[in-house]
């Protein structure tokens, strides 16, 4: 199996037929027809569907689809890796990031980057760790920083602890309950929800059952804390959210912090990248930028 053939394998996936593929890329139709057949002889299986307008991967297509995406960019990455070591400052980083790190770590991290990598084209992806997992797992991620549970441990993934925050319950300004205590005051309130039960963002599942209060009154599961937050800030529900995001400017003047006296959970921003691929330099430099910057905000919060 060569890797051209898998390149072309991902075109006319993409693009739906040889013709549409082959003009894309610049290649002859019976140059890839012939490319695809040695693929296809190689693995000893049809890869295709072909129909009257074109072709659509079959079942065994889907089952390779993954493998050459991965193929693909760990390629593009080795060629990055090389290049940049030998001077070159071009090339692509590709991470995923929370909303939450986003707004707090991405502004100077970038700009402190730029200084030593100016032409590298940076692809950010935003999501939760069940969305970015995936995408940093099948290799279309140099590395994502998101909540973490460290209780739920990868062995194929290296973990780094960038923040910890606590998490606070917010309201609106002048919400009724703003003066609550505790949480049995709060059990009728309609709470939003940051990812799925079971992550990070949804802490408040596990604190309502530890506080023997049941299943919490929830209506809203969004992708992100800074979506739970404008949720909150226009309506009257609730949310546990972390301090330092409250803190931030566009949030300070719209949330209160309800000053429950129950124990709470910790919010804990990580970086994420796969334990057996070194990152390239450039992807490196990112992601301790943006460690730099998080150390620079535990400093000010101590």
């Amino acid at each position: 199996m060569k890797l051209q053939q898998v390149f072309d394998f991902l075109a006319v996936t993409q693009h739906g037929s040889v013709h549409a593929a082959a003009r894309a890329t610049g290649q002859t139709q019976p140059a890839m027809t012939k490319s695809l057949r040695r693929l296809e002889r190689t693995l000893g299986l049809s890869l295709f569907d072909r129909h009257a307008k074109g072709m659509r991967p079959n079942d065994y297509g889907k089952r390779f689809l993954p493998h050459a995406q991965y193929l693909v960019h760990e390629t593009k990455r080795a060629r990055d890796t090389m290049a940049q070591m030998r001077g070159e400052r071009l090339g692509t980083v590709q991470y995923g990031i929370s909303a939450a790190a986003s707004v707090l770590l991405a502004p100077t991290a970038i700009q402190r980057f730029r200084q030593r990598y100016p032409e590298v084209e940076l692809h950010c992806r935003s999501g939760l760790y069940h969305s970015l997992m995936p995408l940093l797992r099948d290799g279309q991620l140099d590395f994502a920083i998101c909540p973490v549970n460290t209780d739920q441990a990868d062995p194929n993934l290296t973990a780094r602890a960038l923040l910890t925050c606590p998490l606070v319950v917010a309201a609106r300004r002048n919400h009724p309950l703003r003066q609550a205590q505790a949480l049995q005051e709060l059990r009728d309130v309609v709470f939003a929800v940051a990812g799925p039960p079971g992550q990070p963002g949804a802490s408040v599942y596990d604190v309502f059952l530890q506080a023997g209060l049941g299943t919490p009154r929830v209506d809203m599961h969004t992708d992100g804390v800074i979506d739970t937050a404008a949720l909150v800030a226009n309506s009257d529900r609730m949310a546990l959210l972390p301090t330092t995001l409250i803190a931030t400017g566009m949030l300070r003047e719209q949330l209160d912090i309800v000053p429950i006296t129950d124990p709470l959970p910790d919010y804990v921003i990580g970086l994420l990248q796969r334990t057996s691929q070194p990152l390239t330099p450039a992807a490196e430099e990112l992601a301790s930028q943006f460690e730099r910057e998080a150390g620079t905000l535990r400093a000010a919060a101590s």
